[in-house]
Parts: structure tokens; sequence; C-alpha cells
């Protein structure tokens, strides 16, 4: 049986982060939780967690989750965000990878929830990346700024676990705006780091572009009102990386 230590970063989660800390009940063995200065109840509703609480000064995505990771006292580790919350299916498969890991590490899917959505739709966007995995052979970079991917060893065999996280995201239309504009400032610091420049034609193109694919490429038509509105804001975000590299 191996030991189990859960990381993860936070900045003013009070809305989000109890559900994500109670469907964790039974398979940490540790909670980290790095913090960049929350001025709500984050940290009060962590601490009835029994959470281990750190103060990180924030400098991207990827240096707040290579800290956090550096304080777990595991070799094995799962990366959650403070508005992902796990399935009751996927709890039970991480029970029984616990027992005896087949692989060095693990994909887990993370379904988009809309804030009306009481189960995940068939339409939902997803995305597949390693979550779970033994630091001996993958790690969480200090230096890739806001790409905060964990970074594995060549040639390893990953697994793909068969449940859910699910991912609340948006909690309103006003909480997302506010998400968008930090995050599309985030993103240009990595931008300008690489040197990477746009064109006067990729501002003019990025919004329309931007939210065909989502509406359209990622099936958000088939999400009613709710659909409409989340492309349009994921578009905007788009727009917005684009236009400060403008200013």
């Amino acid at each position: 049986m191996v030991k189990l230590s859960i990381y993860m970063v936070v900045y003013n989660e009070e809305l989000r982060i109890e559900r994500t800390l109670q469907a964790l009940q039974g398979i940490a063995d540790e909670l980290i939780i790095v913090d960049s200065g929350s001025t709500d109840k984050t940290l009060e509703i962590a601490k009835r967690y029994h959470a281990k609480i750190y103060f990180h000064e924030w400098k991207s995505y990827c240096d707040q989750k290579h800290y956090a990771e550096s304080l777990c006292t595991n070799e094995w580790v799962l990366l959650l965000d403070a508005d992902e919350v796990i399935s009751k299916e996927l709890l039970e498969e991480i029970k029984t990878i616990k027992k005896s890991p087949q692989y060095k590490a693990y994909k887990i899917k993370i379904v988009d929830m809309f804030p009306k959505d009481k189960k995940a739709s068939k339409y939902a966007r997803q995305f597949n990346p390693v979550r779970l995995y033994s630091r001996k052979y993958g790690v969480m970079p200090a230096d890739k700024m806001n790409k905060d991917r964990v970074e594995l060893q060549e040639g390893i065999e990953i697994g793909q676990m068969k449940s859910f996280i699910y991912h609340y995201s948006f909690l309103n239309i006003e909480q997302t705006l506010d998400k968008y504009n930090r995050h599309s400032t985030e993103l240009q610091k990595t931008w300008k780091k690489e040197g990477k420049k746009v064109g006067w034609f990729r501002l003019i193109i990025e919004y329309p572009w931007q939210f065909l694919h989502y509406y359209i490429g990622h099936r958000y038509i088939f999400r009613g009102k709710q659909g409409f509105i989340y492309a349009s804001l994921l578009a905007y975000f788009r727009f917005l990386k684009v236009a400060k590299s403008f200013e």
C-alpha cells in the first residue's frame, strides 16, 4: 500500500474548496495547500480538513505548483485544483491503485461543468492530463511559467483512469470574467518570456475564430443558453490574451 500526498494551490476559493476537500476523504494520507494570500475563508475551511497550509508568493502557476509538490512527503502525489472535484468512482479507482500501482503515472479525464449542471453532459469539454504520479518519474517544473503540466521521464508507460474529475471552473459570469482577465495577463508573461509576437490579423480574427472553436468544435452549441454564454466568454478570454500583447 502506497501513501498518497495531494497538493493544490489556492487563492480566495471559499465558494468551491469545501466540495473539493470533502470528495478526497479516504484517499489523502497528506493534504498540502499552498496559498498566495487569500483574504476570504479559504484557509479556515482547509484547516477543518487537516490540511498542511503554506504561504508562497505568486510568480506563476508552474512555480506555485512546483513549490506545493516539493512539500509533499510521499513518493506518490495527486495534483488537484481547488475547483476540481473527484468523482466517487475515481475515489474507488485511486484506492485500488494505492494497493499496487501498475504504472508510474496516470492520466485522469477532466470534464467541464457549467454552473447549472447537475451531472456531466455528454457534450462537455474534456482534457486528459497526468495528475497522479510517482515523483521518482515525474515532476511539476518550476520554470515553465503558466504551462502547468507534469513532466515525465521519457519511455515510461502511462496508465489511464476510467473515471472523471469534475471541473467547476465557472461560478458565474462576473467571476469568470475576473478569472479570465487575470489569467490572460499571466499568459502574456509567458508569451513575453518566450518572445512570441502576434500580428494585427490575428487580433481581428481571434474572437470569431475562438467562438466557433468552442461553440462548434467543442459542441457548446448543444448545451443551450449556457453553451452560448460560455463559448462567448472563452472566446473573449482568448481575445484578451492577444489584445494585451499590443499594450
